[in-house]
């Protein structure tokens, strides 16, 4: 193999791998590396040499531009991009072993028509990293949403450590079975795709009936929304199930057959939006902000009528507060805000309801992402086998849900770092924490619960050495599991890596 005018040789195992370590270089590309084995020859163009960090945790790593359009709009119009480029790892799980090499990836190299799949922290981060260095970033996003610690560490370090070490590795031997998982995953696939069936959109009847879907129907009652639908109507204690919701709103001559756009915040649990009998958008889960489009000729002056089909999973039926909530023309300032464009139809207020089924429970889902060591082995322990410039953690979120576990997360996040320096045999590997930001009002107890965890990561980070922790506290939302502001929350990465990088 050659490459920047040097040779360097080896020779494969019997399985046909390889592995050549590079001597230092200056930053910066491209180049071209060749590759020779016997007669065959091959030249990988466009390499560039600079730093790479592991970006890793659970959805707020994980979440991509995408979601971000409407808050950053100038990151896609920009002239010129610095040379970042994205590995975003496949989900992949093994409960086995670590392995050497994970499923085929391929480096995305950031540009107007690439960003929408670039991690928005990780993307801010290394844009600051870039700008401020003169130095190509790679990222390796190895993240997945809802993961909690223990995925991302051994079963031996888990066993060693964890309050339930011994129950979690016995969860991971067990899955090493894959005719056990596989029968794990086929039976909750079963249960929940049962109870989904029963709610889906396209088995309801009352779809095809324009003449309800444009809110031609005898209604139960009223609740004022945004706002939770159990504690303003008896109808929805302990409410499982579908339920139409129903608003009238006026429309001016001049705005009437005009595009636009209809913003609900996020909806416990899913959801399906009609404009005067039309879909105009659905979304499956509670997270995703809902930012629907009403195509051009379907509003008319005077009164034209929203209604919304929610499936409520859990008795936690509700329209998030505090988030925009209306039918508007033009661009809006960001989905966190509230302040829309003056030519607006704020929605706020009374809105009629019919109740049209009620069910038994979800059955919860079962993740195999989320059992013990299986992203370890499968993500983690790959990318550890590359020259990392530091490792980027935003997690903790799944691990806040009681006292005991957010005190617990100490001594997790302690030894899960020990095993990531030992696996990559970097002692000073530098590590960056991303602190959790606020989340939750006053009274929900998850309020507390992140501040315990938090209080871990300070602790962790003023006691093991060559790591920091961000401080993202009021970079979060208070009612929003996933904050958009994703480039304070990566500028502060970037500071805090000063200090150990």
């Amino acid at each position: 193999m050659s490459f920047l005018g040097k040779t360097y040789a080896t020779d494969p195992d019997d399985e046909g791998t390889w592995r050549i370590v590079l001597g230092p270089a200056q930053a910066g590309g491209p180049y071209t590396l060749r590759v020779n084995y016997g007669r065959e020859s091959l030249a990988i163009d466009d390499v560039y040499i600079g730093d790479v960090f592991l970006c890793a945790g659970q959805s707020n790593m994980e979440l991509q531009m995408e979601r971000l359009k409407d808050d950053y709009p100038d990151e896609w119009a920009r002239e010129s991009y610095p040379i970042i480029r994205e590995l975003r790892f496949p989900y992949a799980v093994n409960f086995s072993s670590p392995q050497d090499d994970t499923a085929q990836a391929l480096w995305k190299q950031a540009s107007k028509e690439t960003l929408c799949d670039f991690s928005g922290a990780a993307y801010f981060f290394a844009k600051k990293w870039s700008e401020t260095r003169h130095t190509p970033v790679g990222l390796i996003v190895a993240a997945v949403g809802g993961a909690p610690i223990e995925c991302f560490m051994s079963k031996e370090t888990l066993r060693a450590v964890h309050s339930r070490g011994v129950e979690l590795a016995a969860c991971a031997d067990k899955l090493t079975d894959s005719a056990y998982a596989d029968a794990l995953i086929a039976e909750n696939a079963e249960e929940t795709g049962a109870w989904d069936a029963v709610v889906s959109l396209s088995r309801d009847p009352l779809v095809g009936d324009r003449d309800f879907l444009s809110g031609q129907w005898a209604d139960s009652g009223s609740i004022t929304l945004p706002g939770r639908f159990a504690e303003q109507a008896a109808d929805f204690k302990d409410f499982r199930g579908v339920a139409y919701l129903k608003r009238n709103c006026m429309v001016r001559a001049e705005d009437a057959g005009k595009k636009a756009n209809l913003w609900l915040g996020t909806i416990v649990d899913s959801d399906a939006a009609f404009v005067n009998g039309s879909r105009v958008g659905e979304t499956g889960y509670r997270y995703p902000p809902r930012k629907y489009v009403i195509p051009e000729g379907l509003l008319r002056e005077g009164e034209n009528t929203i209604v919304l089909r929610v499936v409520c999973n859990n008795d936690l039926g509700e329209v998030t507060v505090d988030k925009p909530f209306a039918v508007f023309f033009g661009t809006a300032a960001g989905s966190a805000k509230t302040d829309l464009p003056v030519a607006s139809i704020d929605l706020t207020g009374e809105w009629r309801y019919k109740i049209t089924l009620r069910t038994g429970e979800r059955p919860a889902n079962f993740f195999i992402h989320w059992q013990p060591s299986g992203l370890y082995n499968a993500l983690i322990a790959p990318a550890l086998r590359l020259p990392l410039r530091a490792a980027l953690w935003y997690q903790g979120e799944s691990n806040a849900n009681s006292l005991e576990d957010a005190r617990e997360y100490k001594t997790l996040l302690q030894a899960m770092i020990k095993e990531w320096r030992d696996r990559a045999g970097e002692e000073d590997l530098p590590f960056v924490i991303a602190g959790l930001p606020v989340f939750g009002s006053a009274e929900n107890p998850l309020r507390s619960f992140w501040a315990e965890l938090r209080k871990s990561q300070e602790a962790v980070a003023l006691t093991v050495h060559h790591t920091t922790m961000a401080d993202c506290y009021e970079l979060g939302e208070w009612n929003d599991l996933h904050p958009v502001n994703k480039q304070g929350i990566g500028e502060r990465l970037f500071a805090a890596a000063q200090s150990v990088v």
